[in-house]
């Protein structure tokens, strides 16, 4: 299910080298480079990412692959380089006023765009945002992340779904609180807890868990998308608000809050094709 990671630390490092070195713009074509022969050695992402863009009416040619690969690369540069010296980059925010008007919100994020950055999005706010996440990154990775200086953000704070229990309650904490909370909604955390949903005209499985933490706390969900619109220029689409009907049974309400997420995200990944970042078989569970 999840794409290989081919990656390791010292590919990383080598490239912030470069980019210490000489620059931003002077980086981009050796990233290009490191795209292109990429893009040679996976014929199984090549292969599986040609449904996708089937379903967004994409007509695949090798090239395009590689310009797809690029910017998941430039998104993964991005993020590091954010952790070095954040106030490069500007941030477009699209339906913030929405946004701003509450708090105590289940915030539901995808691999669309680069949602890594988003604690750059939202470092001007003056609120905490707790990112849930089961990312698949090799430890090696981590811990050089972990390692670079960079001007932090304390509004923004991880919960590692990993840990279970203490995951759940620190999410009931920080809603009592008051606080959001992120939460990704693409990949399954367990397989067998999902909402089928109907999504770029498939049935589509969505991890269940946001729309049902919201249905079970009666907290509004905004789906948020950081996309990537130019060099160290990001754009934050912001969903309008999702309410929870408790009027209705469980199940159809989770149902139809996925239903109004997957209706956002289409239309986001319909104008950005490029920044969807899921390259396995998307479909096929």
């Amino acid at each position: 299910m999840w794409i290989q990671q081919r990656g390791n630390s010292l590919g990383y490092k080598l490239i912030l080298t470069i980019y210490k070195l000489i620059g931003y713009k002077g980086t981009k074509p050796i990233i290009w480079l490191v795209s292109f022969i990429y893009a040679l050695i996976t014929p199984k992402e090549r292969e599986a990412i040609k449904s996708y863009y089937r379903r967004v009416g994409v007509s695949y040619n090798f090239l395009y692959y590689v310009s797809h690969i690029y910017q998941f690369s430039l998104s993964i540069f991005d993020r590091f380089v954010s952790k070095i010296n954040p106030n490069i980059f500007q941030i477009e925010r699209v339906n913030l006023k929405v946004f701003l008007k509450n708090r105590n919100r289940i915030l539901t994020i995808s691999h669309v765009g680069n949602w890594a950055n988003t604690f750059v999005a939202f470092q001007y706010e003056n609120r905490n945002i707790y990112i849930a996440i089961d990312e698949k990154l090799k430890k090696d990775i981590i811990a050089y992340e972990k390692s670079l200086k960079y001007q932090k953000t304390s509004n923004i704070k991880f919960i590692n779904l990993r840990e279970g229990l203490k995951a759940t309650l620190q999410i009931v904490q920080a809603l009592k609180q008051g606080d959001d909370i992120a939460i990704m909604v693409d990949r399954l955390i367990d397989k067998n807890r999902y909402v089928e949903v109907n999504f770029l005209n498939s049935p589509t499985r969505f991890n269940r868990s946001p729309f049902e933490i919201a249905y079970n706390r009666e907290v509004e969900i905004m789906g948020v998308t950081v996309i990537r619109s130019n060099d160290k220029e990001y754009k934050v689409i912001f969903s309008d608000p999702i309410k929870v009907d408790k009027s209705i049974k469980k199940e159809k309400a989770i149902a139809i809050m996925a239903t109004q997420y997957a209706n956002y995200l289409e239309n986001i990944v319909r104008q950005y094709p490029k920044q969807w970042f899921n390259f396995y078989k998307f479909w096929e569970y």
